[in-house]
């Protein structure tokens, strides 16, 4: 089932997407609310994002804050539930209020 629209995370709105494994940062979880302002008004505007590798708190594992348009280049859409146990964990703490 193709994944539409924004999930909410703590009442975080989010968008996650698997690039297979085409690079260290497998995982990109895009945080919708937070927009830079500068590029709010432009056709692609650059969101906050968190890049992780199946395993962000590990000491070679990746997790990594940075800015990302929407997009197919991030990978597939996928489901907050369908990620890595410890990829959920970051989102969720990145969410906590």
């Amino acid at each position: 089932m193709a994944v539409r629209g924004n999930e909410l995370v703590n009442g975080c709105k989010v968008r996650a997407y698997d690039n297979g494994g085409r690079s260290a940062d497998r995982y990109t979880v895009v945080f919708m609310d937070l927009i830079d302002e500068r590029t709010k008004n432009h056709y692609r505007p650059l969101y906050t994002c968190l890049g992780m590798s199946d395993r962000p708190f590990h000491p070679q594992g990746v997790g990594m804050y940075g800015e990302a348009c929407i997009g197919t280049h991030l990978g597939k859409r996928v489901r907050i539930a369908d990620l890595p146990a410890e990829c959920i964990r970051a989102v969720t703490q990145d969410c906590t209020e």
